[in-house]
């Protein structure tokens, strides 16, 4: 566990006995949106791991639920930050991490018709496609933001803002631990806003490698990367109360 997680699971043990009221304002808001980035990457690591079954064309009903990925996210988000997902306490930080599960829950069956359909391979669904959606639900149950975001952007709803933009430049010549957190104000409101890059792995490479400018399975150019390059960033924004 890298020293990032350890401070995850510390803050989590901290909010999860005591409350979110033992930390000041910014702090509470950063335990959240730290959670909240972690989160994502196990929902999205649980994806990956079904991929395979869930683009088989030979099988129609997959059996990848709500239920069945609820208790492979709880394992996955055990094991990076020790904070079990299906037991958090009803404060601030509780009710933070249940959106954004209940959230991929919603999505996950919401794309039952796509993921079993028989007869075809790539269903569509992959981390990239599940973490955008992930996004919007949450944008309707809760004020907080999180996007998947990069400079060589797919759809527009990944297009990175001016603020994103330049932390991603400055991503890609610094070391892989490094994150972004700062507080700021977004519309005139006080915010904290928190990136954690996201970087290209072996699995990635059918969509993302070479042959540059190839035509992936989804119809779009392949960018060229290479495992370990960057790819992007998560970006969350949490309101300061």
């Amino acid at each position: 566990m890298s020293v990032r997680f350890k401070t995850i699971a510390l803050v989590s043990a901290v909010v999860t006995i005591f409350g979110v009221q033992c930390l000041s304002a910014g702090e509470k808001e950063e335990s959240i949106a730290t959670a909240m980035v972690e989160y994502l990457i196990s929902a999205r690591a649980v994806i990956a791991q079904n991929q395979k079954l869930i683009n088989d064309a030979s099988q129609g009903d997959k059996g990848f639920t709500a239920a069945v990925y609820e208790q492979q996210v709880r394992k996955e988000f055990l094991n990076r930050t020790s904070t079990d997902i299906t037991k958090m306490a009803a404060d601030d930080f509780g009710k933070a991490l249940s959106d954004i599960h209940q959230s991929a829950k919603q999505v996950i069956t919401d794309a039952q018709a796509q993921i079993n359909v028989p007869g075809k391979d790539f269903k569509g669904f992959n981390p990239a496609a599940f973490g955008a959606r992930v996004g919007a639900v949450l944008q309707k149950r809760s004020d907080i933001q999180i996007k998947q975001t990069s400079l060589h952007f797919r759809a527009t709803y990944n297009k990175p803002d001016d603020y994103e933009t330049a932390l991603l430049k400055k991503f890609t010549t610094g070391t892989k631990d490094q994150t972004h957190t700062e507080e700021t104000t977004v519309n005139g409101k006080k915010v904290l806003r928190y990136l954690v890059p996201v970087y290209i792995a072996k699995s990635c490479l059918n969509c993302h490698g070479d042959p540059i400018g190839a035509m992936d399975i989804s119809g779009h150019k392949k960018e060229g990367y290479k495992e370990g390059d960057l790819r992007g960033a998560i970006s969350i924004i949490v309101p300061v109360k």
